[in-house]
């Protein structure tokens, strides 16, 4: 009796020990590379800040779950033109880019679909765009109800994956329906998922180009969102709903930007002793969730690497500490200057007779567990230096303010942000925090319901 319960014993422990060992590595991670981890790491179970099941179960399932970090050891730019060279890489990054195979939300049961193929300018490469179309079952015709707002989502994956944009339209889609109760204002609303082109296949601005070609083509062409137009993204996602909002700012009433990828700045000195300013993803959130698996952070430079046409070169970089990798690309557009929102929006100004456009309501998320938390802190000052000096602008050029229920005697709302902080770690919140994701959908609803409502009164 004893031997055999000293056996079980052995093998129990035998087991467990073979699951942490498991779990506490994965394919791509920062145990399997040479390259140093930085001292500020903190090992998952020890994030105390994470949400309990986050921090002990599905913070280490998802190296089991996702397979992105895989991708890591494949050539970030190929070239297009070798057959064979493209069929190896597509085939290198096959794994990596299953994760859209467990993208299963039933779309066609829950919403009418249709799809949308939009032919690219010329001397652009790839097939027509695909934009695919959501609205409530059995909602009117456009024609019926003319002042429909549309919402522009693009999806995460960090611009080399395409990752549960279907699971998270649903989600985001179906709360706003929910929240819209009776139907007024969300009862032809379009929400619209672009399926922007991939890198390394395509580097930046592809995918940018590609959220722009579809705003554009909707709104102007297909007469969508008189009710109000609003982009939104997660992750990678999130980024191209701001640059995209901040090349469109003529067009975009609200962006919900959720988690975004977003490198910082930093200035080095050449040989010839100028200065340069080049992009990492290097901050104090990357260095303390440096072991996460959702998202890996060599799996975030690669992806930077991908999607700014930068070679990686097996070796030179080993002593690198892990997260410190940087390019001389802007992926944000400018999104990540304050006055560079001033001046996109005065541009705007200077070449229409319509009231100074006031900057887009913002909805910003981020959470802690995840190693893009500090880039998405970081734009929260930048865009409320820039609603700052928008608000001198306004006091010294337009006496016309009306302060009292956040509009304008024009009509139009005036610009103001929120933000909101999660705990579940990267895009957890939509499934371990309900209550959150509750909260942050109704704000959000809110803040189209201004827009529509001051849509209406104008029609």
């Amino acid at each position: 009796m004893n031997r055999s319960l000293s056996i079980t014993t052995a093998i129990l422990a035998v087991s467990i020990a073979v699951v942490i060992h498991s779990l506490s590595t994965f394919e791509g991670g920062p145990h399997n590379g040479p390259r140093p981890i930085p001292q500020e790491a903190v090992p998952i179970w020890q994030t105390s800040e994470l949400h309990w099941f986050v921090r002990f179960f599905m913070g280490y399932l998802y190296g089991v779950l996702g397979h992105v970090a895989t991708m890591t050891i494949c050539p970030s730019v190929i070239d297009w033109h070798n057959q064979k060279e493209v069929l190896l890489a597509q085939e290198c990054m096959k794994r990596g880019r299953s994760a859209e195979d467990l993208d299963l939300a039933p779309l066609e049961r829950m919403f009418d679909v249709n799809d949308v193929f939009i032919d690219r300018p010329e001397g652009e490469s790839g097939n027509p765009l695909r934009v695919t179309l959501l609205k409530k079952q059995k909602s009117p015709e456009i024609a019926n109800h003319p002042n429909a707002p549309l919402i522009l989502f693009m999806h995460g994956g960090g611009f080399t994956v395409r990752a549960v944009k279907k699971i998270q339209s649903m989600l985001i889609f179906d709360e706003l329906l929910k929240l819209d109760g009776d139907g007024t204002m969300m009862d032809s609303a379009t929400f619209a998922m672009v399926e922007y082109r991939l890198a390394p296949e395509h580097a930046y601005p592809a995918a940018t180009n590609d959220c722009l070609l579809a705003l554009n083509h909707l709104v102007k062409e297909m007469g969508l969102g008189k009710g109000g137009v609003h982009v939104a993204g997660s992750s990678a996602g999130g980024t191209l709903a701001m640059e995209t909002t901040l090349k469109a700012l003529n067009i975009v009433d609200t962006f919900f930007v959720d988690e975004p990828v977003l490198p910082f700045p930093t200035t080095t000195t050449t040989v010839d002793n100028n200065k340069e300013v080049k992009w990492t993803m290097d901050s104090p959130s990357v260095r303390r969730y440096a072991y996460t698996r959702m998202p890996p952070v060599s799996w975030l430079e690669w992806s930077l690497r991908a999607y700014t046409g930068i070679e990686t070169v097996s070796g030179e970089e080993d002593n690198l500490t892990l997260g410190t990798i940087t390019t001389n690309v802007d992926i944000t557009g400018g999104a990540m200057t304050a006055s560079e929102w001033i001046q996109k929006r005065n541009d705007i100004d200077s070449t229409t007779l319509l009231p100074s456009i006031p900057l887009p309501r913002l909805i910003l998320v981020t959470a802690m567990g995840d190693p893009l938390r500090d880039g998405g802190l970081a734009f929260k000052e930048v865009y409320a230096e820039a609603l700052r000096k928008e608000k001198e602008l306004l006091e010294q050029n337009d006496s016309k303010i009306a302060k009292a229920k956040g509009q304008r005697a024009d009509g139009l709302p005036i610009s103001k942000a929120k933000h909101f902080e999660t705990y579940s770690g990267h895009v957890g919140f939509y499934l371990f925090e309900p209550a959150s994701f509750s909260i942050i959908m109704k704000e959000w609803y809110d803040e189209m319901y201004d827009v529509w409502q001051s849509r209406s009164r104008k029609r």
